[in-house]
């Protein structure tokens, strides 16, 4: 990808602190060398984009002043690469989406971008659809999904849920609470 095929995107914080430094492609997909920092200023995510798809590794470091290094994950090969095991417990007991938050929601928004038609998108805009799971805690994958949204249709029933049957396995728990399974959610925000 040359640079005249990519627009640099840079944004802040209301305090004036970098928030986001990542390149988008004529596609409008995130491509490149993609950082996020804290509102201390300090690095809290970084890695690479192909085309809107995290790839290689990337380095997930402490959301407080200290910004340390608190995970690496291998998004070529979905492996756990490092976890601090004295940060992470503290913070997660559960299973964890592979990249976090932030890498959930562009998930889902891609894929409401690929799996609905423009229509269904345009019809749906402004809703929100909580969706209920739980977490096998043999493979890590998402089953027992639930839609409590008796206005949607079947059909559109029917796609939300093979979006989330399709997540990437989630990350064991670093913590052992010995419970067998995990209640999770998720939002499809239709923007």
């Amino acid at each position: 990808m040359f640079a005249q095929d990519t627009v640099h995107v840079s944004t802040s914080y209301t305090n004036g602190k970098k928030n986001e430094d990542y390149f988008r492609n004529l596609e409008g997909n995130k491509h490149g060398k993609y950082q996020r920092f804290t509102r201390y200023g300090k690095l809290y995510i970084e890695g690479q984009y192909n085309n809107g798809t995290p790839v290689g590794i990337w380095n997930f470091y402490s959301s407080d002043t200290l910004g340390e290094l608190v995970q690496k994950l291998d998004f070529d090969t979905l492996k756990e690469v490092m976890v601090d095991p004295l940060r992470v417990p503290s913070l997660i007991c559960g299973p964890r989406y592979f990249g976090g938050n932030m890498l959930q929601q562009e998930y889902i928004q891609q894929r409401i971008k690929t799996d609905f038609t423009e229509t269904e998108r345009a019809r749906l805009k402004g809703t929100s659809v909580l969706v209920v799971f739980e977490i096998d805690p043999k493979t890590y994958k998402p089953y027992g999904i639930v839609i409590e949204d008796n206005a949607l249709s079947e059909d559109i029933k029917l796609k939300i849920t093979k979006i989330v049957s399709e997540m990437p396995a989630w990350l064991p728990p670093v913590c052992k609470d010995g419970t067998p399974v995990w209640r999770m959610s998720v939002v499809f925000l239709f923007q």
